[in-house]
Formats: structure tokens, sequence, C-alpha cells
């Protein structure tokens, strides 16, 4: 009787142990992520790490991220106040300065998107400006993002920063169109 489940019992025996590997390893067709991918490089690198170190780094990387937005801030009102004294010396903007106008609009654009805002078109009140307005405008709205990043931690989201980029990006679009239809 012993001879008769004795291979029954080695049958279950085998079973079990498969059944208790793990999933994924030895099956086909499962979706892996690509090697050349760099936020998979990034995510395998983080898991090699204990949780309290992931958290460090995350940390870490958040407060790098804040940095760079301070520094964006700070580089936006220093570029949008030497845009406006060059406009109120010489009355007009040379072709430098316009491109200095373009680069305070993407960089008034990198500070929505860290703020987590969304662009808005404002069309109405563009209208009615007329180009030194729109540059003391301009030079105002980049002087408040400055102050509110400053006064604030990094866990803030300041609907403040949101509005007066949202306002930078539109006042620098109507000042490149104005000038380049001149």
């Amino acid at each position: 009787m012993v001879k008769k489940f004795l291979p029954m019992f080695f049958i279950l025996l085998s079973a079990a142990g498969v059944a208790a590997q793990p999933k994924g390893i030895f099956q086909r067709g499962v979706e892996r992520p690509r090697i050349d991918d760099p936020a998979s490089k990034n995510r395998d690198q983080d898991h090699a790490f204990p949780e309290d170190m992931r958290i460090r780094m995350s940390i870490e990387r958040a407060d790098i991220e804040y940095r760079k937005a301070l520094e964006d801030a700070d580089k936006l009102n220093d570029m949008s106040a030497e845009v406006a004294k060059n406009y109120h010396d010489h009355g007009s903007l040379t072709a430098d300065e316009l491109k200095k106008v373009s680069a305070i609009e993407k960089l008034a654009k990198r500070i929505l998107s860290q703020a987590g805002g969304d662009e808005v078109d404002d069309k109405d009140k563009t209208a009615q400006r007329s180009l030194p307005e729109a540059i003391e405008q301009m030079s105002a709205a980049a002087a408040n993002i400055q102050k509110s990043m400053k006064t604030q931690t990094r866990f803030v989201v300041s609907a403040t920063v949101i509005a007066s980029s949202n306002e930078i990006i539109s006042l620098a679009q109507f000042i490149r169109h104005s000038l380049k239809t001149d």
C-alpha cells in the first residue's frame, strides 16, 4: 500500500515546490523595462537601497529641484529688470533683449511647471496694454515671483507664483509679437 502512495506523495511534493516559486522569474511574455530606459534605471537603483536611504535620496532630490526653482526665480527677476531698465534707457528693445524676453518666457514656464500650475491663455488683458506697460508689468511680476518663492517653503503650492508665471508668459508673448509687427 505504501508503494502505491509513494509516487503520489512525490508528485504532490514537487507540485508544492513549483507553486512556491516566485512569480515572473520563469514566465515568458512578461514585459520587463527596457535596459536603456533612464527611468527604469533610477527605479532599479532605488530599490537596491534600504527604505530609509531611498527616503533620504528622494528628499535630497526634492531639495535640489527647489533650489533650482529658486535660481530660476532669481534669473527671471534679474533678466526682466535688465530688459525693463534697457527699455527705459533707450526707448526700444534690441535683438539681444528680445532673446532675453524669450528666455524669460522659458524660465516662467519652467517655474510654472515646478509650481504645479498649467499655462493659461490671457489674450484679453494683453490686447489693451502698451509696450512700456507690458515691460513694466513683466518686471513687477518677476519680482513678485522671486519674493513669493523666497518667503515660502518647497512644500507650498503658491497660487501667486502660478498666476504671476502665467502673467509673465502672456506678457512676454505680447512683447515678442508686438516687436515683430513693428
